[in-house]
């Protein structure tokens, strides 16, 4: 087999696996919306979504210029020089997507793709250049890249981040005037003519976005829908209205459940049609490079790229494998859920865990946003500020409700409305709007104009949309400095270099499913305790029960594994158990967050059970806190080689140790098994462990002031001391709140 066959193999693997990261990525863009809004179950929004993207890869033509001669010369280059370009691009993009679906983070695979291509062909021509014996100031830039179409693109981002998100905030701020939230009254006014006019818009969007350049729809057809647009509207606009009113009297169905679906479908079916340039364009570049090149008899690195500036049209085979690829990920890739949760957790209606913390830059945006809203509030008669107020109460949700929406329909609707409008224009324009960062932005313009963004949320929120924003710029960068390296490295070390990069590529790929699995697997453990519907209060506080016996008995091991290490001067056996500490603390901290949340939805009757939630894991952050002191203080002591504590504090450290968990034991046997008829028992144990610890305490300070011990043996024994008692008094509060909530439930 030819090598160069091997390599159009390799980069037709390449695109495959592109296709699986850049899906996982670019789902968001049309599941945000039905996710979102519980608008039907899950398999039914991906069932609506996969018949979107297999009608979307039928209908695209596979005109993919712009991975072949949209943004460089091809005929600048060699069939050799090219496959290297191609190369750099499919490993770089896999590699970038992945880590960006790593982080939750959407970005724009046609960013990505632009700047890949730039980058590397930047390079190449240099390299091609030099090569030739060329000098510096005689490239000439211009003959090689297509400046022009780089700066479109460019200005296309910036235009779709502002646009998007200020049309989002005024739709959605008429539309909440309009409908409140209170739906039932206002759905039946006016639901039929709103959604009359979001299906109208959807399928014109349909038909200028999704069709455009279909290979069952002419130029001239597209051409005439241009023209015939405002005609071709009004006529759908009334037609869907009567239908949707039609609908609404004799099924009672709530019509805005009939937008977001057909929405749901319609970006998928564009996203399909024209983002597949995206991930496979560029192998299909690839593929007929290499039959130009098989077909001419010249050698690989003579013959010349001309070619590529031509039209073909991708193989049907191609478009309908890809596609059946993108529906097999779309249902069973956990990175395009992690994705699509960080945008929907964005712009949620209610307060809660925040994914992102504040950062000095929301804070001054909010800060600002607050004063800008006194100021308007002082100048807007009280009158009008109050009818305006009222028509943003929200209704009260139900707590016990399981999986609740993380928005209404109303903002789901306007969402599609409004990015669909916007692509359809920009494309009718031929503005290179971003499908991603018309969703995303639209989706945040939407949630601030629906007053998601209150007091408790706003400045955690404004930080994510930040750093979204801030990964889209660094996108570019990435893309373009990174497929330059690889082009370098292809043209330096040649075939052998494409097998070394790509199982690096495999490598990292392999590597990040496993992290992302583990990780995964950590916070489902994470969020196990608030895994009940609540049906029953006492499944919720076995589960409680369950927790708490765990973590005491890692707290109780920890501790025993740094007084011993200490004692027999064993840094390395802290380090598992300090670790596994660490991530308990950090656990408990993010469960923290969920609380006051947890509690509302408890039966508001049942305050001992209220009580015992917050204050239980209020004593096991400290207990954490305190074991964690002890563990790093052990570590950092024997680190330094600093002396061993005498054999009297030893021996009475013993002691306490054995003491201790005995106590713990006792404690955890109860708590387990809700029978605390040895609570006497366990007093004694706690007092009697209590005063041993004080005397040592005593022993401690009185060696100190005698100066029998230097300075950091009496820290160290001190604050173990110290810390071991916290420890005590701690686990001996976390029984009393058992025992106490015990006697109280009876």
């Amino acid at each position: 087999m030819d090598i160069f066959t091997i390599l159009i193999i390799t980069l037709f693997a390449t695109a495959l696996v592109d296709l699986i990261v850049g899906v996982s990525n670019d789902a968001v863009n049309f599941l945000n919306s039905a996710i979102g809004s519980r608008v039907a179950s899950f398999q039914t929004i991906l069932i609506v979504a996969s018949l979107g993207i297999l009608l979307g890869s039928t209908f695209s033509s596979g005109m993919m210029e712009i991975a072949r001669n949209g943004l460089f010369n091809p005929g600048y280059f060699t069939f050799q020089e090219v496959i290297y370009i191609f190369l750099a691009v499919m490993l770089t993009d896999i590699i970038l997507l992945d880590i960006y679906n790593d982080f939750g983070l959407p970005t724009s695979t046609t960013v990505s793709l632009v700047f890949e291509l730039l980058g590397a062909a930047f390079l190449a021509g240099i390299l091609t250049s030099l090569g030739k014996g060329m000098e510096w100031s005689s490239i000439q830039f211009k003959d090689i890249l297509n400046f022009s179409s780089a700066i479109t693109i460019v200005s296309g981002i910036f235009l779709s981040i502002f646009l998007a998100f200020i049309m989002g905030t005024i739709i959605q701020h008429i539309s909440r005037i309009v409908f409140t939230f209170s739906l039932k009254e206002s759905l039946k006014k006016y639901g039929a003519i709103f959604s009359g006019l979001a299906v109208t818009t959807i399928f014109y969007f349909l038909l200028i976005k999704g069709a455009k350049g279909s290979s069952f729809i002419s130029d001239d057809q597209v051409t005439w829908v241009m023209a015939n647009a405002w005609t071709i509207n009004f006529v759908l606009f009334v037609f869907w209205s009567i239908i949707i009113q039609m609908l609404m009297w004799w099924t009672n169905i709530n019509p805005l459940r009939i937008v977001v679906l057909l929405g749901t479908f319609a970006l998928a079916m564009a996203f399909a049609g024209n983002d597949l340039v995206n991930f496979i364009g560029v192998a299909v570049g690839g593929y007929f490079a290499f039959q130009s090149w098989t077909a001419s008899g010249v050698s690989a690195d003579q013959y010349n790229m001309s070619v590529l500036s031509g039209k073909f049209a991708t193989p049907t085979w191609i478009l309908l494998i890809a596609g059946f690829v993108m529906i097999v990920t779309l249902w069973t890739n956990a990175k395009s859920r992690k994705v699509t949760d960080t945008e929907v957790s964005l712009g949620r209606q209610e307060d809660g865990d925040e994914k992102f913390k504040s950062t000095w830059v929301s804070r001054i945006l909010v800060g600002a946003a607050i004063n800008l809203g006194r100021l308007v509030e002082a100048m807007v008669p009280k009158s009008w500020s109050k009818s305006l107020s009222n028509r943003f109460v929200k209704e009260e949700a139900n707590e016990k409700e399981k999986d609740q929406p993380s928005f209404d329909l109303v903002r789901a609707a306007v969402n599609l409305l409004v990015s669909s409008v916007l692509i359809a224009f920009g494309t009718s324009q031929k503005l290179p709007l971003s499908t991603t960062f018309v969703t995303f932005m639209v989706a945040m313009g939407s949630s601030f104009a629906d007053q998601a963004w209150g007091r408790e949320s706003a400045v955690y929120r404004v930080a994510g949309v930040m750093k979204v924003i801030a990964g889209w710029l660094v996108t570019a960068v990435i893309a373009f400095s990174s497929s330059a390296l690889l082009v370098f490295i292809l043209y330096k070390t040649g075939t052998s270099g494409v097998f070394v990069l790509a199982g690096l590529a495999a490598f990292l790929l392999v590597r990040s499913h496993v992290i992302f699995a583990r990780k995964e697997k950590k916070e489902a453990t994470e969020n196990k305790i608030f895994s009940n519907n609540l049906e029953s209060l006492s499944q919720a506080i076995d589960e409680s029960k369950e927790e708490t016996v765990k973590n005491l008995k890692l707290a109780s091991k920890a501790y025993s594994t740094s007084i011993d290490a200490l004692a027999k001067e064993k840094k390395n056996a802290i380090g598992k158990s300090l670790e596994k500490i660490q991530q308990l603390g950090q656990q408990n901290s993010k469960v923290q967050n969920k609380i006051i949340k947890y509690v509302r939805k408890m039966p508001k009757s049942n305050l001992p059970a209220s009580r015992l939630y917050l204050l239980m894991f209020d004593y096991m952050q400290d207990l954490y806190q305190s074991v964690q002191l002890i563990s790093e203080s052990c570590i950092d002591h024997l680190s330094n080689f600093h002396s061993q504590p005498s054999k009297d504090y030893l021996k009475a450290s013993d002691e306490i140790e054995k003491g201790l968990n005995a106590y713990i034991n006792q404690v955890i046997e109860g708590i387990a098994t809700s029978s605390f008829k040895n609570s006497d028992k366990i007093t004694e144990q706690h007092d009697a462990l209590s005063i041993l610890i004080s005397k040592t305490i005593d022993r401690v300070i009185t060696e100190i002031q005698k100066a029998h011990i230097g300075n950091r043996i009496g820290q160290l024994q001190m604050k173990l001391l110290l810390e071991t008692k916290d420890i005590l008094s701690t686990v001996n509060s976390m029984y009393a709140l058992y025992h106490d909530y015990h006697k109280q439930d009876k």
